[in-house]
């Protein structure tokens, strides 16, 4: 089988994608967060106004109602209390959450820690080779 073959550079890319996974599971322990909920936690420091819909944060992390309801939840009785849930003024049925002033600073400080290791993962010479085989994977396909 050809070594820059699509099956080949997909199989590198789940590999690579498991192994920042595992690292980022351990950086963050000390955090008290899992890397999903760190990515619900920069979707609502990201916002304008560091708040979202229940609905908006299922879109935009691609989970389903019931895990992005779970993971609230979760993180609403953890004890730096990063988030709070209210419900819209302009529906009240609409459920949403912003990120508490606690949850911005516990935020930034694990982003340190992510960006750290999402750099050590990104400088490595195992991702620029696998860089080097999507692009070359890439320009194999448009001939």
């Amino acid at each position: 089988m050809d070594n820059n073959s699509n099956l080949c550079t997909w199989l590198n890319m789940k590999h690579f994608e498991n192994d920042i996974q595992i690292k980022l599971e351990k950086a963050l322990i000390k955090y008290d967060l899992s890397p999903v909920e760190f990515s619900f936690l920069h979707y609502l420091y990201d916002q304008y106004d560091s708040k979202a819909s229940l609905l908006e944060i299922k879109d935009s992390l691609e989970l389903s109602s019931a895990a992005v309801s779970r993971m609230a939840v979760r993180l609403e009785n953890k004890d730096c209390k990063p988030i709070v849930r209210y419900h819209s003024e302009d529906n009240q049925k609409e459920v949403c959450l912003k990120i508490t002033n606690s949850g911005i600073k516990h935020f930034k400080e694990a982003s340190v820690v992510v960006d750290d290791v999402l750099n050590k993962f990104f400088s490595n010479s195992d991702f620029l080779a696998l860089r080097d085989m999507i692009l070359n994977t890439n320009t194999q396909a448009e001939d």
